[in-house]
């Protein structure tokens, strides 16, 4: 008596091609989300568009499973996201890791869900992810989804935090699994370069609260060329909230330093004016405890300083262009 293929012996794992149907991938996303849609979860991807389909894998690493010509499967991996272009991901600091994949867009078609076919998926996305270089994956999935969580919790993956996305029915739990040592933690060079930018991007969106929770009560702000001090977290904040309206920030670098310290290059602009700040961060534990920062106010140079006069010599016709 011959005894049966294993079950995943004629499924083929690939990334996306060209000439897949976006719209088949979009349906069977739609499939896959259903029950948790018809449980009162509005995930994105249980309602999305072919278009925004194509927009979330053109941000990131697309994986298909087939059985022939048969789609069965998929999961998205993505990051590091740039907090200037992709606001959203200020939700989590883990999001703006440089060192820290994001995994998304994970389905397996109802029919042929408990052969493996997710464990196959999730495995191979990770796979990729320490192959790039990453030290680790997150992931969200809503808190009342108790069976997702678990899952992903026999994977390796542990809950960080809960955060709320805009527009969504429930709170999500952040979760991470590390992919090698030494592990990423809230504390490391990475993560605090993360709550940097995570910061930076809650002023340009002019939410208070979230920035406020980066900052350890006795917070202190440094306004070096002005000579001021802003004494704890909450003045800190108050400034910012009540400083006159009209301004665009621009993140340019953020930088972990030997000793501990971030260094952060931003860009201000605000009624025709553009200003520059460098900042350097200090912590206490994960949260923001100090920042000495220097502002500047870009001007042009003066008509001597030439190529002609110097030699090897540029100067940007647009002071500090946004890029």
């Amino acid at each position: 008596m011959q005894s049966a293929s294993p079950p995943l012996a004629d499924l083929l794992l690939r990334p996306l091609a060209p000439g897949d149907s976006l719209a088949a991938l979009t349906a069977l996303l739609h499939r896959a989300y259903a029950p948790l849609a018809a449980a009162g979860m509005n995930f994105t991807a249980a309602s999305q568009t072919e278009a925004t389909t194509a927009e979330r894998v053109a941000h990131g690493h697309c994986l298909l499973a087939l059985r022939g010509a048969q789609l069965l499967g998929t999961v998205t991996l993505a990051g590091p996201h740039d907090a200037n272009r992709r606001p959203w991901a200020r939700a989590t600091p883990w999001y703006l890791r440089d060192d820290v994949a994001y995994l998304h867009q994970f389905a397996v078609d109802p029919a042929a869900q408990g052969a493996g076919i997710g464990q196959a998926l999730m495995q191979a996305a990770e796979g990729f992810a320490q192959a790039q270089g990453y030290r680790a994956v997150a992931l969200d999935t809503a808190l009342p989804a108790t069976h997702l969580r678990q899952r992903y919790q026999r994977a390796g993956y542990v809950e960080q935090h809960d955060l709320q996305w805009d527009g969504k029915a429930y709170r999500s739990a952040l979760m991470v699994k590390p992919l090698g040592e030494p592990a990423v933690t809230e504390t490391d060079p990475a993560h605090r370069v993360a709550m940097v930018r995570a910061l930076w991007a809650d002023f340009q969106a002019r939410d208070w609260p979230a920035a406020r929770a980066r900052l350890a009560d006795h917070a202190q702000l440094f306004w070096r060329a002005s000579g001021e001090h802003l004494l704890d977290a909450d003045a800190w904040i108050r400034v910012n909230a009540i400083y006159p309206e009209g301004w665009t920030l621009h993140i340019h670098q953020v930088t972990a330093l030997a000793d501990g310290r971030v260094h952060s290059l931003i860009e201000v602009r605000q009624a025709g004016q553009a200003f520059i700040a460098h900042t350097l961060w200090r912590f206490d534990g994960a949260l923001i405890v100090h920042a000495d920062e220097t502002f500047a106010t870009a001007e042009a140079p003066p008509a001597w300083r030439t190529a002609e006069a110097i030699g090897a010599y540029r100067r940007d016709a647009d002071l500090l262009p946004l890029r």
